[in-house]
């Protein structure tokens, strides 16, 4: 007879699962939806730079909100149900100013969940005793899932399936956030700004922001243009849908199983250099235009330049942050990851791809290359203890 799993972990994995069954729909094919729409290759990546500046914004300030009020429970549930309401509106748009309005709004409020969720979740993993890499990895099997079932969706039903995708995989989480272990029992004390403008003094946490935010930044191209140059190579939406989910089933699998190892092993700061190693060897060879069979092994190496920064800045702040600032921390974190440099990195793709096509690439070697010179500084600052990662 199998064991009950940790007690909060069935539930924060669903949260996980219902949210990244969104960004999983979202991330590869709303590029495509945009385009159906009307959009130009330029539009596109405009929209979608703004939509990422909207989210610097959101993603610090709606956790500090939550956590100034003390509900980030209700503040998830809230965020779900106009996220939703806005993809609902998608609907009947027709001009591109309410479009851009609405682009904006959704990344605004998808942005500013997930650092509360982040927060949340890695108290529920206290508490309940489980690894918060197991749940997490669980958002990254439905991203692998929406990939390949939202790519055969749209396939054969067109883009507009996404919509559909995207409305009934955040309605759930109303409820989910309604309900999340993490924000159960005694309220933490109200953080104050004072304390928030410590933390930004702190070396190793403006670091850890910088070296997660050039990583994740080299993804940038990737995000607005990969789908689109795929297509232009001749490569069909079902097999894009595939390539994206190899990637994130790597991902999942050092979740799992290799996860907290990887930051018991080589610390926060470590995995961050790991990230932006592998950062420069994958997007270098992407500017080369490589064939579909060399794409599968640069698709591979997502579990490493996503997975290694995402688990090294996650864990670097929950060790630097006062747990009153938890939700107010991640947000100021992702907001750089999410925000300020996938903004610069899209708006650069906006410029470069048309002009150059897979030439655009070299934008992700160089914020690669940038995450690595300050990871090895973060590791010389020696606030990154081995053996206690989340």
């Amino acid at each position: 007879m199998s064991a009950a799993p940790p007690p909060g972990w069935l539930h924060t994995s669903a949260f996980y699962w219902f949210t990244f069954l969104a960004l999983g729909a979202h991330l590869p094919f709303w590029p495509l939806w945009l385009a159906d729409w009307g959009l130009t290759e330029a539009e596109i990546g405009a929209y979608t730079a703004i939509s990422i500046g909207a989210r610097v914004v959101a993603g610090a300030a709606l956790p500090w909100l939550a956590d100034r009020a003390g509900a980030p429970r209700r503040a998830l549930a809230l965020l779900g149900l106009v996220a939703a309401l806005i993809f609902v509106a998608h609907f009947f748009i027709q001009t591109r100013p309410i479009l851009l309005a609405a682009t904006i709004g959704a990344a605004s409020v998808m942005a500013g969940g997930l650092p509360i969720a982040d927060a949340l979740s890695l108290r529920a993993a206290k508490r309940g005793g489980f690894a918060y890499a197991t749940a997490r990895a669980m958002g990254s099997a439905a991203f692998l899932a929406a990939n390949l079932l939202c790519g055969l969706a749209v396939s054969r039903w067109g883009t507009q399936a996404t919509l559909w995708w995207l409305v009934l995989s955040l309605l759930p989480l109303i409820w989910l956030g309604w309900r999340h272990p993490g924000g159960a029992g005694a309220p933490l004390p109200t953080p104050k700004l004072a304390e928030a403008g410590r933390l930004l003094r702190s070396p190793a946490f403006l670091a850890t922001m910088l070296a997660g935010a050039a990583s994740q930044g080299g993804h940038a191209v990737l995000y607005a243009y990969g789908s689109i140059h795929w297509r232009a190579q001749g490569i069909g939406d079902g097999t894009i849908g595939a390539l994206w989910a190899l990637g994130v089933a790597l991902e999942v699998a050092l979740m799992i199983f290799a996860g907290k190892w990887l930051i018991d092993r080589l610390g926060p700061a470590g995995a961050l250099a790991l990230s932006g190693a592998a950062g420069m060897l994958r997007w270098g060879v992407m500017t080369l235009d490589p064939s579909l069979i060399w794409l599968w092994p640069l698709q591979a190496l997502h579990a490493i330049t996503f997975t290694a920064a995402f688990l090294g800045v996650i864990a670097m702040v929950h060790r630097l942050a006062p747990e009153s600032l938890a939700a107010t921390a991640q947000g100021l974190a992702g907001a750089m990851a999410g925000g300020v440099a996938m903004a610069i990195g899209t708006f650069a793709a906006a410029w470069a791809y048309p002009l150059y096509g897979g030439g655009a690439y070299w934008i992700g070697a160089g914020m690669a290359a940038a995450g690595l010179c300050v990871a090895i500084y973060l590791m010389r600052l020696r606030e990154d203890k081995p053996g206690t990662g989340p």
